[in-house]
């Protein structure tokens, strides 16, 4: 009897499934995620405190550690501060070495663990200076000078790419690449295998002007490459572009019962997204003649003005936004917003932002013509039900968006409902959940223009690459998504997460999305099976793998008239910071 599309698909994805998961087990230092696999951006959930060889820290270390680490739950994962507030908690006279690393929580957040070897004695003031500068051990790099006030740190960060596609958009790259000025001679038939690696060298600095107040700054370069015939062009290039340079103030106090007070503000080249990047994510872009499309190295933005008001566990945050966009596809979009995050509840967040896009060259397109992003509003309303720390359990998000326009009636809507359960009595500690996500297209039978603008939305494929394969036809507008997915922790520093997704279209309308697609004669879009993997040797160097088998559905091969080749496409990523 023959199977059907559905169990074909199924079937060859559990047997990939299981001949990686043989793989990964014979080569145990090289796992995976996508590019998102250093964890920045991501929420964090918890930051502990664990003393080295059954030293017993009293209440009081522990208090004085957290405070000059300074990273509070709820906010999210800055590598580069991260280390930078490290070097305060080393000037710590009880503190001999110290060290952090980082894990998922079962629904994605980040747990920070600070490891901590206390002193035999007090170390004297006179000596409490480190780093390259101030005693020539380059064993401390990148540590260049620290003491009680200051902190002047280099960075060193390498990421590199193996990416492979066997029929890359589903063999037809002819028709489902028409139109995008970036698809000079995209990967089709058959495969093709390619490496990118880029290299990041910056400066950062903290100084302390007074006990709560102190002033930052930051700023790098990044060269990038590609070599080999990678999605949209067979041509080999590399570049070299600024990548941060941002300064800012921030002024910090903490109450005896443990409340924080902050204010800060920034201005410059900077990385910015809210929450898990469902509309905000890609401050800067990657590929064309930046190379390097699917390592994601650069995120700065081109300008960023960004405020933010700390009182304990609420957050206010007031930004101007000016992507970093490619010159081919540069859409001349600046954005300001009003963010708020908060814990309501022990176990209940909140969050709500207001945008806005004052300036904008992006058009949309409906049967009678164009109209423009430019007087885009957002309102965007988030809710998360958090897990307790370390207990079975369950928990749930969601998050919901209407876009309206200032200048023409238009109604768009997306968002999300996330559920999960973690189950600690199973091998792995398996987490199990499911996402419905909804992102609108629009009626050509209504006056009001209803399909959602994804913005800038971005991230790994626990976040908005709504899968490896189909997110490059697809993305985020007019589609309906059912993820089912698993988190899966073999071991400490492992992570599997094997995912399944379905798609359909919200309406046969899709102006503006690929031009072969632009009117569906179906509502199936198609299904993939995506897994993904990271092993995280320690915070500054990260191995990850991924792989995505993606059939198309009805909507997609009628498209192609039924000549079409199912996609598979695998990588190998690393991120090293020195």
């Amino acid at each position: 009897m023959k199977r059907t599309d559905t169990q074909s698909l199924i079937g060859a994805g559990m047997i990939y499934l299981l001949l990686m998961l043989v793989a990964l087990s014979l080569w145990p230092t090289f796992v995976s995620a996508q590019s998102g696999g250093d964890f920045s951006g991501s929420r964090i959930e918890s930051v502990h405190v664990q003393f080295a060889d059954g030293q017993q820290g009293t209440s009081t270390y522990r208090d004085a550690i957290l405070k000059a680490f300074s990273v509070a739950p709820g906010s999210q994962f800055d590598p580069v501060r991260s280390n930078l507030k490290l070097n305060q908690v080393r000037q710590l006279k009880f503190v001999q070495k110290a060290g952090y690393q980082i894990e998922t929580s079962s629904n994605g957040n980040v747990v920070l663990t600070l490891e901590i070897t206390l002193s035999d004695a007090a170390k004297p003031l006179a000596e409490s200076a480190m780093g390259v500068l101030a005693n020539g051990n380059w064993a401390e790099f990148p540590t260049l000078y620290a003491d009680e006030y200051s902190v002047l740190q280099a960075k060193l960060e390498n990421k590199s790419m193996v990416f492979s596609n066997s029929n890359a958009f589903f063999g037809r790259p002819d028709l489902l690449t028409m139109g995008n000025p970036l698809a000079i001679s995209p990967s089709g038939k058959g495969a093709d295998t390619w490496v990118e690696s880029s290299v990041e060298l910056g400066l950062y600095g903290l100084n302390a002007l007074t006990e709560q107040i102190s002033v930052f700054a930051g700023a790098s370069v990044i060269a990038s490459g590609s070599w080999g015939p990678e999605l949209f062009t067979d041509e080999s290039r590399a570049y070299t572009g600024v990548e941060d340079a941002y300064a800012g103030v921030i002024g910090r106090n903490t109450t005896e019962q443990g409340g924080v007070r902050q204010m800060s503000l920034l201005y410059g080249r900077k990385a910015f997204q809210v929450d898990n990047g469902m509309i905000l994510r890609l401050s800067s872009a990657n590929g064309g003649e930046r190379a390097a499309l699917q390592s994601n190295p650069r995120n700065a933005a081109e300008q960023l003005i960004h405020a933010q008001f700390v009182y304990d566990a609420h957050k206010l945050e007031i930004f101007r936004l000016d992507p970093d966009e490619l010159v081919e596809t540069d859409s001349k979009t600046r954005l300001h917003g009003v963010n708020y995050e908060g814990q309501v509840l022990p176990q209940l967040r909140l969050g709500a932002m207001w945008l806005q896009v004052p300036k904008s060259k992006f058009s949309y397109y409906t049967l009678n013509g164009t109209l423009s992003r430019e007087g885009l509003r957002v309102a965007d309303l988030r809710l998360a039900y958090d897990a307790l720390a370390g207990e079975s359990n369950f928990y749930a998000r969601a998050e919901i968006a209407r876009q309206t326009n200032a200048n023409f009636d238009m109604d768009a809507r997306g968002g999300y409902v996330e559920a999960g359960y973690q189950v600690l009595s199973l091998p792995w500690r398996p987490t199990f959940s499911y996402r419905y996500s909804k992102f609108t297209g629009d009626n050509p039978d209504t006056p009001t223009f209803e399909r959602w603008d994804p913005l800038f939305a971005g991230g790994s494929g626990d976040e908005w690459v709504q899968g490896l394969n189909q997110y490059k036809v697809v993305q985020t507008s007019n589609v309906i998504a059912h993820r089912f997915m698993s988190r899966l922790q073999p071991a400490p520093r492992w992570e599997l997460t094997p995912q399944f997704w379905i798609f359909k279209a919200d309406t046969l309308n899709n102006l503006g999305g690929a031009q072969a697609l632009s009117v569906l004669q179906s509502d199936d879009l198609g299904m993939e099976l995506n897994l993904t993997a990271r092993y995280v040797a320690k915070p500054n160097l990260i191995f990850v793998f991924s792989a995505a088998y993606t059939k198309p559905g009805a909507a997609i091969r009628k498209a192609l008239n039924d000549d079409y080749r199912n996609w598979f496409s695998a990588s190998a990523f690393m991120i090293a910071r020195f």
